[in-house]
């Protein structure tokens, strides 16, 4: 920990001596977009090493907890920062909090494959020799359900957090030090509630590493193959790049959103951490309403995905407009709206993405392809920051990187409407057969 801690630090360092040599002025908005592109880079590093080897033994769950420990107490030495000049530290230590956050998900999104196929009810449809075809149907949906109540638990745990967050920020009136006080408790809350997993999460053992392998280079050995065999899983890659491009828009939209509340229309810490606290609220109202819109009209899980990513796209239409016309976020009480539109967008656009690629993963090989799923989201948004980041240093306007993410986030729509999910699941199913005589198991 304390090598890759030094390693870090010595990338901000070059990061920062660079821009002095050259003369290049790092505005306070860029250094923490730039903080942001170096976590994801370093992230798609090490999910590319860990990712598969959870698909084996009892790692899945050892990883799972390993990673969201070191994440909350990163988050509590946010507390140590007693002076500006530690800014570095600071980054040091918001990289290793969201790398750790992104490794969470990857090792709990790949239990809802599993789940869904072990589902009661999917095991009941089984024994009572229902036909394959009703018993897929089964198990996609249950694979949506799962995928959304699971959703709505972290992110309601999240809205807690937050609340919590908040009262602190008000009790110390915004101070940076409450800042600080409020991060620690976010820190803390998510090692106290490691508890539940710890205890109640069962092991489930899976085929041992195949004979030969090593540890260190497997994991690369995998995501390698697996590329080489985009041809034979082309809907499931095609698809993951269309989440590539869609996460790295909405996930952009967080960062540039605030740095525009925060200069242009002066929005202060407090207001901004209300405001996030409402995010949560808006995301599971965004999966319940297209949940309930899935089974009102008999959607299928790409329809909906298609609509939420049109749907997105709107936002940062939105705030363009604001060029030319009174309204696009050229006034406070406007913040609202966007807040409603992101927290709706995210809430679906993540629930849906998760469920449909679910759907299309080789069994045996969850942990391998959430690793890749969590590279494009959160490994892509390195991206949004960097291009958004040099936008604002060239125009000094943070109105305009609005005009990448519209791009950016629309055009996965057109990706997503090519996307065959039957075809994706049959050859996800033939990949898992060639992959379990190749490796004799």
């Amino acid at each position: 920990s304390l090598l890759a801690i030094a390693f870090i630090e010595v990338i901000l360092l070059m990061v920062v001596n660079i821009c002095k040599n050259i003369k290049c002025f790092v505005s306070t908005e860029s250094y923490s977009l730039y903080i942001i592109s170096i976590s994801v880079i370093v992230q798609t590093v090490l999910f590319i090493s860990c990712g598969s080897l959870a698909d084996h033994g009892k790692f899945q769950k050892v990883f799972a907890l390993l990673y969201a420990f070191i994440g909350g107490i990163s988050t509590i030495l946010f507390v140590t920062i007693t002076s500006p000049q530690l800014y570095l530290l600071a980054g040091v230590f918001a990289i290793i909090s969201n790398i750790c956050y992104g490794a969470t998900n990857i090792f709990s999104g790949a239990y809802i494959p599993p789940f869904a196929r072990n589902h009661p009810k999917v095991i009941e449809a089984r024994l009572s020799n229902e036909p394959i075809t009703e018993i897929k149907k089964l198990e996609d949906k249950m694979t949506v359900n799962l995928s959304s109540h699971s959703l709505v638990a972290a992110i309601f745990a999240c809205m807690l957090v937050m609340f919590s967050a908040s009262a602190i920020l008000i009790l110390t009136r915004g101070s940076s030090y409450g800042t600080q006080v409020a991060l620690a408790f976010s820190g803390a809350c998510w090692l106290i509630l490691l508890i539940f997993p710890a205890i109640w999460l069962t092991i489930r053992p899976k085929p041992p590493l195949p004979e030969g392998e090593n540890y260190l280079l497997y994991s690369w050995k995998r995501v390698g193959k697996t590329l080489l065999s985009t041809r034979s899983l082309w809907q499931t890659m095609k698809f993951l790049f269309g989440w590539f491009l869609i996460s790295d828009g909405v996930s952009t939209l967080v960062v540039v959103g605030v740095l525009f509340g925060r200069k242009h229309l002066g929005l202060t810490d407090v207001e901004l951490i209300l405001m996030a606290s409402l995010i949560p609220v808006f995301e599971i109202m965004g999966i319940y309403i297209f949940f309930f819109l899935q089974k009102l009209f008999h959607l299928t899980e790409k329809t909906i995905v298609i609509i939420t990513s049109v749907f997105s796209s709107l936002l940062p239409l939105y705030v363009l407009l604001g060029y030319w016309l009174p309204i696009g976020l050229n006034n406070r009480w406007e913040i609202w709206l966007y807040l409603l539109w992101f927290g709706i967008s995210i809430g679906a656009i993540s629930n849906y993405c998760r469920a449909l690629f679910s759907i299309m993963v080789p069994i045996g090989h969850e942990n391998e392809f959430f690793s890749l799923f969590q590279i494009t989201a959160k490994g892509s948004s390195w991206i949004g920051t960097i291009a958004s980041g040099i936008i604002v240093n060239i125009t000094h306007d943070t109105r305009s990187p609005f005009w990448f993410l519209l791009v950016v986030i629309a055009f996965p729509a057109i990706i997503f409407y090519t996307v065959n999910v039957e075809n994706g699941k049959e050859d996800a199913e033939k990949y898992s057969n060639r992959e379990k005589k190749a490796d004799h198991y």
